[in-house]
C-alpha cells in the first residue's frame, strides 16, 4: 500500500500519512465542498470500546489545531489531540454497498467486534 506524508511546520512531529485511495477521495470531496480549507481528525469517547474517529470539514482555521499538508491538501489535529494521533495513517475502503475511511495508527487497539470503536494506548 503506498502512503504519501503529510508534513506539519513543527519539525516535532511525526506527521499524517494518507493511502492513495484516501488522497483521491479527499480531493473529490474539496471539488464538492468548495468552501473547506481541510479535514479534521478527532476522536471521541464512544462505543463499546471506548473511542471512535470522527472526521470533520475545516472552513476556518482557529490557531487551535496543528496542520499537515501535501498537494493542497491539509489536514487537521487538535493540539490537544496531537499525542494521540500524530503519525495516523489513513486509508479509504471500497467494498461493494459500504464504502469509507479507515485509520491505523500504534496507539488504538481492541477494536471492537464492529471496528466501529477502539481503545487507546498511552
Amino acid at each position: 500500500m503506498k502512503k504519501y506524508l503529510l508534513k506539519s511546520k513543527k519539525k516535532k512531529f511525526i506527521g499524517v500519512f494518507i493511502t492513495k485511495k484516501a488522497l483521491k477521495k479527499i480531493f473529490q470531496i474539496y471539488k464538492i465542498k468548495k468552501n473547506i480549507i481541510g479535514i479534521k481528525i478527532d476522536i471521541k469517547k464512544t462505543g463499546c470500546a471506548g473511542y471512535k474517529y470522527i472526521l470533520k470539514y475545516v472552513i476556518k482555521n482557529t490557531n487551535t489545531d496543528v496542520i499537515f499538508i501535501k498537494d493542497n491538501i491539509s489536514i487537521f489535529i487538535s493540539k490537544d489531540k496531537i499525542h494521540i494521533l500524530d503519525g495516523i495513517t489513513i486509508d479509504f475502503i471500497e467494498k461493494k454497498f459500504h464504502n469509507y475511511f479507515d485509520f491505523y495508527h500504534k496507539n488504538s487497539q481492541n477494536k471492537c467486534g464492529c471496528g466501529e470503536s477502539f481503545q487507546i494506548k498511552l
